[in-house]
């Protein structure tokens, strides 16, 4: 059963929405099917990245993104910018909306990310010349994170 939640974003004073599927997984007691790197890392076999207690975003590895624990980030969306991948990654989780909040809170500045002022619900950060956008919406059945790396402001 596909769910879609959906997030807008203001950006230079247009409205961008965003699409997230949640899929919901089934127990069906045999090991999970093979599936395609939702990262566009092209390394699907490859295990993942860990650095301390901290697994990373593979597409943004180089800039420290932590994932989300449980989380299966989509696509990216490229967006015109000066940062290495830079664009846009949305998923869902279960979780509630200040959980995920908290995690990169904590997350980012042990990483090296100065956090910077941001609206409620959002969370904004800065790491030399590259700057994090998370917004995460509450949901019925959890929350719909966006992450956007974009150039520093």
């Amino acid at each position: 059963m596909h769910r879609r939640g959906f997030l807008t974003f203001l950006v230079g004073g247009t409205a961008i929405l965003f699409g997230c599927r949640r899929r919901q997984q089934e127990q069906t007691g045999a090991g999970a099917p093979n599936q395609a790197d939702p990262y566009g890392s092209g390394a699907s076999s490859a295990p993942p990245t860990n650095t301390g207690s901290y697994e990373f975003i593979p597409v943004w590895e180089m800039h420290q993104v932590p994932k989300y624990p449980g989380s299966e980030p989509g696509e990216l969306s490229p967006l015109p910018t000066q940062v290495q991948n830079g664009g846009t990654l949305s998923f869902a989780v279960p979780d509630p909306a200040e959980k995920v909040l908290e995690f990169y809170r904590t997350a980012l500045p042990a990483l090296g990310w100065e956090r910077k002022p941001s609206p409620s619900g959002a969370l904004a950060a800065q790491r030399g010349e590259a700057s994090l956008t998370v917004v995460v919406k509450q949901g019925e059945h959890g929350s719909t994170v966006l992450l956007m790396l974009t150039d520093a402001v």
